[in-house]
């Protein structure tokens, strides 16, 4: 997402980390006016949006626009994931359209004022409205007859992005997910990570690499992970998920959950992951690897405070009084505390090698305090 303001000068809004922009020519708004631009791209596409006869190859984009009084059009700019095969009659049958639309799930409609170079396609956005949406999709110029698709005429490019944690731990989870276009965020939102738990807040993953290859139709694919180094391994039984031919026509999201552990969680290390895509006859279609972030640093900070809780090594160790009673467990009492007072964990919190009395928490649990004493903890 972006938002940015602009006066009567105009200039240039673009897309983080992607090739999408809109540039505002100069006397867009009278001098000392502004115009603010928010800029979005949804992952997600309407269903109207993929059929036989559609396909989307870029974002939906939403436009959202502060002042109404514009005296120009805007331009965008952007960078699409297909093209119509160079066969004459191909490019009679489908066309690369921009479709327009004031609401997210439609009717769209073509943008007249297009043009192409390469696969970059700019559009001329006239009749501004506080809020639009614009994507670009191969579309069926004329009647297309099942089982024929408009797949057929185009080479379109998938995206697959590898997502996990900013830093490795014992054990963890990374999320492959596959586009129908190149617009791959640096960060992903998954619900599927922590859904095991009951109104678990979503966590943000870290985009660790990404991969395009031409998928010439829709159909059902075998996406396996592996690990190059011995101490880490995909749990045999999920090393490979399944993306069904639907989806890929649907042009959603797919994300798929690989848990990872080591063996040895003393000899934590950065390592690379192997992806493998396979077709319905277990054929390769394309394969890439990426390096994983490192584990999280260690700190050299001793803490000063006087610790409450003897380590697991020290318990041994200590001497008591001969009067002193021994219990073989300690004696917990039910008694009041009286002041209670509650925190909301901003991030999830791993089990700690030297804290053993405490559990795992995720981001958005709610918890007791009994202390205000500080420790450190290693957290995602």
């Amino acid at each position: 997402n972006i938002l940015c303001k602009l006066d009567s000068s105009g200039g240039a809004v673009q897309l983080p980390d992607t090739n999408i922009s809109i540039h505002v020519p100069e006397g867009h708004v009278p001098p000392g006016e502004t115009q603010q631009i928010s800029m979005k791209a949804l992952l997600d596409p309407p269903l109207e949006l993929n059929s036989d006869k559609s396909s989307t190859i870029s974002p939906v984009l939403e436009i959202k626009l502060s002042n109404m009084e514009a005296r120009s059009f805007i331009t965008l700019e952007l960078k699409v994931s297909a093209e119509v095969k160079n066969e004459i009659a191909n490019k009679n049958l489908v066309g690369i359209k921009c479709l327009r639309s004031d609401t997210k799930e439609g009717p769209y409609s073509p943008v007249l004022s297009t043009y192409y170079y390469g696969d970059t396609i700019q559009v001329q956005l006239d009749n501004l409205e506080p809020c639009l949406y614009v994507t670009v999709v191969a579309l069926a110029l004329q009647n297309i007859v099942y089982p024929t698709t408009v797949w057929d005429y185009i080479n379109k490019k998938i995206t697959v992005g590898v997502y996990g944690p900013k830093h490795i731990h014992p054990s963890f989870k990374t999320v492959v997910a596959i586009f129908g276009h190149d617009c791959a965020p640096k960060t992903l939102l998954v619900n599927e990570v922590a859904r095991q738990i009951h109104g678990a807040a979503p966590v943000v993953l870290q985009l660790w690499g990404k991969h395009q290859f031409v998928l010439a139709r829709p159909q059902d694919l075998k996406l396996c992970l592996f690990s190059n180094m011995s101490n880490y391994e995909v749990h045999a039984t999920e090393q490979a998920k399944m993306v069904r031919e639907f989806q890929m026509k649907l042009g959603k999201v797919c994300r798929l959950v690989f848990p990872i552990r080591s063996h040895d969680a003393n000899e934590l290390s950065d390592f690379t992951l192997r992806v493998q895509v396979k077709d319905d006859y277990e054929a390769i279609v394309t394969q890439f690897c990426v390096q994983t972030p490192p584990p999280p640093p260690k700190s050299g900070l001793k803490n000063s405070a006087q610790r409450r809780f003897l380590k697991k090594n020290e318990v041994g160790k200590i001497i008591l009084s001969p009067l002193a009673a021994t219990y073989r467990f300690p004696v917990f009492r039910d008694r009041p505390v009286a002041n209670m007072k509650y925190g909301k964990l901003l991030k999830t919190v791993v089990r700690q090698s030297k804290n053993h009395y405490l559990l795992e928490y995720k981001k958005g649990d709610i918890v007791a305090l009994l202390t205000e004493e500080k420790i450190r903890l290693k957290g995602q």
